[in-house]
């Protein structure tokens, strides 16, 4: 890359701050996805409902980040070639932070869907227990005199 020195620093400047806001917003979603847990585990549909909203709008902001993340990115390789040690440590912490929004949010789909196998089966006890106990009725005295 030929530019000056000030264009470089600023390059590694927006570059360590678009990282470092993507973390924040990653470590945002951790602690909602540990939300949705306790509201899946209670049962609160509103609650959940109200974070996985919540969640769609951190995903998109976090998207729109790694946009402008990636020029960035080409740019500072250009200006410095394998010499600066903050962008790595923030890829990496980066990189570790979205193995665990993985892990937790494959936790809560587990959580989920055996909440709504549980509710399912509740729901088929609920259709099938008026059958049962209004059926047909059961003769109780049998008339042996005719």
């Amino acid at each position: 890359m030929t530019g000056t020195t000030e264009e470089k620093i600023a390059i590694l400047r927006r570059l360590r701050d678009m990282l470092a806001r993507q973390r924040g917003r990653f470590q945002e979603y951790l602690e909602l996805l540990e939300k949705e847990k306790d509201s899946i585990t209670r049962g609160d549909a509103e609650a959940l409902l109200a974070q996985v909203e919540m969640e769609q709008s951190i995903i998109g902001e976090v998207f729109t980040l790694r946009k402008v993340i990636a020029p960035l990115e080409a740019l500072y390789q250009a200006a410095y070639p394998g010499t600066e040690d903050s962008v790595p440590r923030l890829k990496a912490a980066l990189e570790s932070m979205g193995t665990e929004i993985a892990s937790r949010n494959a936790r809560n789909r587990r959580l989920l869907k055996e909440r709504m196998d549980d509710l399912r089966a509740e729901i088929s006890a609920l259709r099938t227990w008026p059958k049962k106990a209004f059926g047909a009725p059961s003769p109780n005295l049998v008339d042996i005199t005719t």
